[in-house]
């Protein structure tokens, strides 16, 4: 049902959103358990707001699939156990499915042992990072998750790419049953922001990247052409350096600077086999404290921070995910905000396999 409507798109209900990426999936005969994770990792994204890794994945995520380059079914393994640690390999599945199913068990371990830490390998894209770490945040645990793929950004001082934008996130749960959740990329943006730019022929601020000669450029399809840059300079560079090594050397996966890079050249409609890691872990809070006493500090904490006097001319304070959380709200009462562009592409694409339109 399309809920309301605007000048560049319309606004769509979560549940239609659903059926349209459960009615693709079906196409390439995905298991229905994993249909589910499938969903919940796209419109969750789409009603946070990040429609940057939410359904305008929908094609390249099924042609890939369609065309062998990704497993539809993956079926994963446990390669070593010990402790409150697991080694999975992903079985060249989606990463926003294997991901899910990593953190489920890093959940598992952490209920018995405290702490649950589980890597992967041999896997690929895994979406907004945050879908992850609210499964931990919903079972009263702090979850962390980090995964590396194709490399896009350089060292810092460099110009050519060597590491991928090494995103990590983390959630907390609290008192209110919103959790703090901090999701993001060690790169100053996500390359999928230029692109959605360069797609609608604008600009981008300064600082977000570098062209393919190492200049800095506002230009997008320069941009897409070069590399974007570390945030926080050596800072960012540092961090992506740690993520690399934890999603890609501690899992035994492919790194950064040995992937695949053809999803990134202009006008590819596939992402490639990446072959990528991932490292998720769970907190099981009890094992520390009482989870009241824990939830209570965390409000206090979330408090202080909302109670800070206002520098001139800022917006009030947040806490980290809240304007996502915000964005979800809004989201789940009005429909969800989709432009233009992505419905004619989605529509195209639903025409390309013989499914329902959005």
């Amino acid at each position: 049902m399309i809920v309301a409507a605007d000048t560049s798109g319309r606004r769509v209900s979560a549940s239609d959103l659903g059926v349209f990426v459960a009615n693709a999936a079906r196409f390439v005969a995905m298991r229905e358990e994993d249909i589910v994770r499938f969903v919940d990792g796209l419109v969750e994204a789409e009603l946070r707001g990040v429609s940057t890794h939410g359904i305008v994945r929908v094609p390249p995520y099924i042609r890939s699939m369609a065309a062998g380059v990704i497993n539809p079914r993956p079926v994963t393994k446990t390669l070593r156990e010990l402790g409150a640690t697991t080694l999975l390999d992903g079985d060249n599945g989606l990463g926003i499915v294997v991901g899910q199913l990593a953190m489920d068990r890093a959940i598992n371990l952490a209920s018995t042992m405290g702490v649950g830490v589980v890597a992967v390998r041999n896997s690929n894209h895994t979406g907004m990072l945050a879908v992850h770490v609210i499964r931990a945040a919903a079972q009263d645990m702090v979850g962390y998750f980090t995964s590396n793929g194709p490399a896009i950004m350089p060292p810092f001082g460099g110009r050519e790419a060597r590491l991928g934008n090494s995103p990590f996130a983390y959630a907390i749960p609290t008192q209110s049953g919103e959790p703090v959740v901090l999701d993001l990329a060690c790169s100053t943006v996500a390359r999928g922001a230029i692109r959605l730019l360069a797609d609608r022929g604008e600009p981008i601020p300064e600082g977000w990247a570098l062209d393919d000669e190492g200049h800095p450029t506002r230009d997008a399809e320069a941009a897409m052409a070069g590399v974007v840059v570390p945030m926080a300079g050596y800072k960012g560079y540092g961090i992506a350096f740690v993520n690399e090594v934890l999603s890609g050397a501690l899992p035994g996966a492919r790194l950064a600077v040995d992937m695949p890079r053809a999803f990134l050249e202009k006008g590819s409609k596939m992402i490639d086999s990446w072959e990528s890691g991932h490292l998720a872990v769970a907190f099981n809070v009890s094992c520390f404290g009482e989870l009241s006493d824990f939830k209570n500090e965390v409000g206090r904490l979330v408090q202080a921070m909302k109670e800070t006097p206002l520098a001139p001319g800022a917006e009030p304070v947040l806490v980290p995910g809240e304007r996502e959380s915000i964005a979800r709200a809004e989201s789940l009462s009005e429909g969800v905000p989709v432009s233009g562009r992505v419905i004619k592409e989605l529509d195209s694409f639903a025409d390309e396999i013989g499914i329902d339109r959005v």
